[in-house]
């Protein structure tokens, strides 16, 4: 374990810890984990205590690696982190905290390790969550995997320069563009059912496949693209490293004749439509393509138009708004499900706008302006997804208000044959009950939850969930007739643990309800922020609003200013026209009443 521990008052306070453990349990893989750099101990307990195997040697080979650089200027990065890399071959999540994250922004320390030759690891995303990198400060985390050998003897990141314009391994790029387009591929993943046959459709240099192939369960995946170059260095660079079966063939986005009728499950393509002359063509071939209960996730600029209406990227054939978007996919037989509006910044449109994923009513259309729309489509005609589960059908209807209706649900399996199944639906109603504050009917149900969890503990395949529901309700027969103030909520608090045990329930993930947000600056009066990450998605929501509100008055002011300097170009005109007049009434009167001659004598 290579570590400078670091005594001394450090940036890795309570709040930054909690937040940097949280993450990491979510992103780092099985085995013993390396820990490098500006380390505290409190850090260490901390991973430990969680279950982390930290090293406690440097000759040991790790599974994965965690840097973390406090002390070191801007200038010195660069040989710091080379000398924290060197010898570390799985994944790394680098850590940024204190001076160091106030000496350079998240690009700065992203550009210092790809430059290294590492790139952006396909599960980023559980470190680095898009919607909060411009609101989390003091600590920047990123995590990275080396390039392959081959693939690096083949494209070092110069060779990648060339390419750049047209194609771009966003994995080895760094900043806010980046980070856009890794995070569409992380949220369609969200959408990939288990065992969808996926195909990625003008899949540039296939960074995007090979992130969704990581973040899903699905079968196989097929990239196309009309670029002999991205195809060669997807195949060489992502399809050799994937988990599940990948190839990359070079092929027309708008002719996917070599693709058989209802042959995928799930499209995903991004930043395509604006690219081709008929993009009708690529939405036709998709329904084509994909089985009936198909869907599609795609994005398009979002009116990067200038002046003249048109969009000044000569690689872009359209301009999309919303209407146009929607009427192209329902033109060629689909319904989109749902909708997004995303910005990241830094680009030609809204340049100072902070990077957000804002989902939209697709029934309705954004309400404020953003650089991106998203959209997921299903095939017209094919039924929305449906919960087949009875525990997630009741939580279903629950959602609805109906609650009558979940809790005959619930009921009908208080009866099932499986043990397990039994304790999962006495656990969800011993939960409405309690909310509701059926105290007695709630104890009766985690009575049963324990005696069923009980009879599941005997089949090893069951074994964990129905020691995690036993433990549920002993710890909930304790605190059942808690009448303190603030009861349900810390009853609802533990029952955020319930969906983990109810099949195709969502899980509540841990960010959810853990995550703070710190500031940077001295550790001296320095203000801390102490706000869920549930909270500031609202926060977010009502940015979003306020944002769009911004932008109407904006428009109304470029409106006025346009106004003020036609009034004042006309001002000027008429300042012009009336000094014409002026000289030339001037020149009248001195022709109607000349000056008399002055006499020839010299006499007055």
């Amino acid at each position: 374990m290579d570590m400078n521990l670091s005594l001394d008052r450090s940036a890795l306070t309570p709040a930054v810890i909690r937040v940097a453990v949280a993450r990491l349990i979510a992103w780092l893989p099985l085995g013993p984990v390396t820990v490098r750099g500006d380390v505290t101990p409190e850090l260490l307990r901390a991973l430990r205590q969680s279950g982390v195997p930290v090293q406690d040697g440097t000759d040991c080979v790790s599974a994965a690696g965690i840097v973390v650089v406090e002390h070191v200027d801007a200038e010195q990065a660069g040989e710091r982190l080379k000398e924290l890399l060197a010898g570390l071959a799985g994944p790394v999540c680098l850590l940024v905290v204190g001076a160091a994250a106030a000496a350079g922004d998240r690009a700065f320390w992203e550009a210092a390790v790809i430059k290294a030759e590492w790139r952006k690891h396909p599960l980023n995303e559980r470190v680095a969550p898009y919607g909060e990198l411009d609101r989390v400060t003091g600590l920047l985390m990123t995590s990275f995997e080396r390039v392959p050998e081959r693939a690096l003897a083949v494209y070092p990141l110069k060779a990648l320069e060339e390419e750049r314009d047209l194609h771009t391994d966003m994995t080895r790029e760094p900043g806010r563009r980046s980070d856009a387009h890794m995070t569409r591929y992380a949220q369609a993943a969200q959408f990939i059912r288990a065992g969808d046959r996926v195909i990625d459709v003008a899949c540039g240099l296939g960074y995007g496949s090979y992130q969704l192939a990581h973040n899903s369960r699905a079968s196989s995946f097929t990239g196309l693209d009309a670029s002999e170059y991205a195809v060669d260095y997807a195949n060489l660079n992502f399809a050799p490293a994937s988990p599940t079966p990948m190839a990359f063939v070079v092929g027309d986005a708008q002719n996917l004749s070599a693709m058989a009728d209802g042959s995928a499950d799930f499209a995903v393509s991004v930043e395509t439509l604006e690219h081709l002359p008929q993009p009708d063509l690529l939405l036709a071939e998709l329904h084509r393509v994909l089985s009936p209960q198909g869907r599609v996730y795609a994005s398009v600029p979002n009116d990067w138009s200038d002046e003249t209406g048109e969009d000044p990227n000569p690689f872009h054939f359209h301009v999309y708004d919303w209407a146009r978007l929607t009427a192209q996919f329902q033109r060629n037989g689909f319904v989109i499900e749902k909708a997004w509006l995303q910005d990241a910044g830094g680009g030609q449109k809204r340049h100072l706008a902070a990077r957000s994923m804002l989902e939209i009513d697709p029934s309705v259309g954004p309400a404020c302006d953003g650089e991106w729309l998203l959209v997921l489509a299903r095939k017209a005609g094919a039924p929305q997804q449906t919960v087949d589960a009875p525990l997630a059908r009741a939580g279903a209807l629950l959602a609805q208000g109906r609650r009558r209706a979940a809790l005959a649900e619930l009921e009908a399996e208080f009866n099932a044959a499986d043990p397990l199944h039994r304790a999962q639906a006495r656990a969800f109603a011993a939960m409405m009950a309690a909310a509701e504050g059926a105290v007695d009917t709630a104890v009766g149900h985690w009575n049963e939850v324990q005696a069923n969890a009980r009879d599941a503990l005997r089949d090893p395949s069951s074994e964990g969930e129905a020691a995690g529901l036993l433990h549920l309700a002993t710890r909930q027969l304790d605190i059942a007739r808690d009448p303190s103030p603030g009861a349900l909520h810390r009853q609802l608090q533990t029952h955020a643990l319930l969906p983990c045990v109810i099949p195709d329930a969502e899980i509540a993930l841990l960010s959810d309800y853990e995550d703070r947000a710190v500031v940077s600056g001295p550790a001296e009066g320095a203000e801390r922020i102490n706000i869920a990450a549930k909270d500031v998605r609202q926060l977010m929501d009502a940015k979003a609003w306020l944002d769009g509100k911004f932008h109407e008055h904006m428009q109304r002011i470029v409106e006025l200013e346009r106004y003020t300097a036609e009034l004042e170009t006309a001002r000027l005109w008429l300042d012009g026209q009336y000094h014409g007049l002026t000289a030339e009434v001037q020149r009248l009167n001195e022709a109607l009443h000349p000056a008399p001659a002055a006499p020839s004598d010299g006499s007055l």
